[in-house]
């Protein structure tokens, strides 16, 4: 690995990376990433528009490269798959465009990620303190998982390991009140022994069986694992809350998982035969048990429940003897008096005609709606004619009264 580089323009760097050369055993060629395009022009035009999302960022380009050891070489899908884990682990969405141009020469294959730091969705800026660093242990931790050569070892990982979580005070109460160890040291104990001797997957899924941990894995649509949830003693514990140790980035160095191979068993397990014992040994290996599948029963509706309340009614007609009868059609398992349950039954029944009978009588005063509001209409045109004549009658009956006090009044003035 270089040191990574920062810049202002992707001209630049795209068209380095592009360009052919006579050291070059091939025309360097885009072989992953997530852009539409694969040639210079189209490639420069997609991280420009990212670029306008934040225009006052002075350094949007994102630029490293990964090398192989001289004389190994890997296909393009594999370097494709290494170059999203890694670009994933130091802390790059789905949204951050990014292209992979594959250079092999002389000293060996490697690849130039070039990457933007300004997310398509919503335009969050991709910071990365200490990623030099932070990309050596990472590059460290992929090699070790892939099965390449370790080049060079980060600090970090050589002197420090993943670390558990501590229990919290509650579970320390806990502890001392049952004299025996809260669930998540039980269960941090148990990943512990299951991880001793570097096992294959399956193997290891098999031991947690044992043990009574149920196990979810997190799978993405594209095929990639992102790590474990487990469950013990009906508590269920994501593998942060374990502790850094329990992460997949670190729980790749201590399984021998291969995405080809054991995908497949975890997106549909399935339970494997009962194997027989294995013979008595002085050292015996860590026998893999059998995966515990539990089976849900869906729930009964209520016209399915009155149904077989209704079967053992008439059955326990039939007999003329009271006696009790057992409902298993209900969880948990119950047993009533037969009048007890016809009680219940006609009081459903009572809920459900009073129901039908409310909607009849809605139905009926729905009819009668469009009369009700023609008669009020009728009757405010009437109220308004009647009181249209009342004012006539009464300018009417005004008029020989007005007549004769302006005739009296002209009189006066003569």
């Amino acid at each position: 690995m270089q040191k990574i580089k920062r810049g202002k323009n992707f001209s630049g760097v795209v068209q380095y990376a592009l360009k052919p050369g006579a050291h070059h055993k091939n025309d360097p060629v885009v072989i992953g990433g997530n852009m539409l395009g694969d040639q210079a022009v189209t490639l420069i035009a997609e991280f420009d528009r990212s670029k306008k999302l934040r225009p006052e960022v002075e350094k949007p380009v994102w630029h490293n490269s990964l090398r192989l050891p001289e004389g190994e070489s890997l296909s393009n899908e594999q370097w494709v798959m290494f170059a999203d884990d890694y670009m994933q682990r130091m802390g790059f969405s789905e949204t951050h465009l990014r292209c992979y141009v594959l250079h092999d020469d002389s000293a060996g294959q490697h690849i130039h990620i070039i990457a933007s730091r300004i997310d398509l969705n919503g335009g969050k800026l991709y910071l990365g303190r200490n990623e030099n660093l932070i990309s050596t242990r990472i590059i460290s931790e992929l090699e070790i998982a892939h099965k390449l050569t370790v080049t060079k070892t980060a600090p970090s990982l050589s002197n420090a390991q993943p670390k558990r979580k501590r229990v919290s005070r509650n579970e320390q109460m806990l502890e001392a009140r049952t004299s025996s160890p809260c669930p998540k040291k039980s269960l941090q104990c148990i990943l512990d022994k299951s991880l001793i001797d570097n096992p294959d997957l399956q193997t290891f899924i098999n031991r947690l069986g044992d043990e009574n941990v149920i196990w979810t894995a997190n799978v993405a649509s594209t095929g990639k694992m992102n790590g474990f949830s487990f469950k013990y003693n009906g508590i269920a514990f994501k593998a942060s809350q374990l502790g850094k140790k329990y992460t997949w980035s670190n729980l790749q160095r201590y399984i021998a998982y291969e995405p080809e191979r054991d995908n497949a068993l975890l997106v549909n397990p399935k339970a494997p035969a009962p194997a027989p014992a294995p013979a008595p040994a002085p050292a015996p290996a860590p026998a893999p048990a059998g995966r515990v599948s539990y089976c849900r029963k869906e729930p009964l509706t209520i016209s399915e429940k009155i149904a077989s309340l209704n079967s053992l009614i008439s059955s326990t007609e039939a007999s003329h003897a009271p006696f009790v009868v057992e409902t298993p059609a209900l969880r948990p398992r119950t047993v009533v008096k037969a009048d007890k349950r016809q009680q219940i039954l006609n009081a459903v029944f009572d809920l459900q005609n009073g129901k039908k009978i409310r909607q009849v009588r809605s139905r009926r005063l729905m009819l009668w709606i469009p009369a009700i509001n023609l008669l009020k209409l009728f009757g405010f045109c009437l109220l308004y004619a009647f009181r249209k004549f009342k004012r006539l009658l009464k300018i009417h009956a005004l008029t020989p009264f007005l007549q004769t006090q302006s005739q009296a009044s002209i009189n006066q003035l003569k």
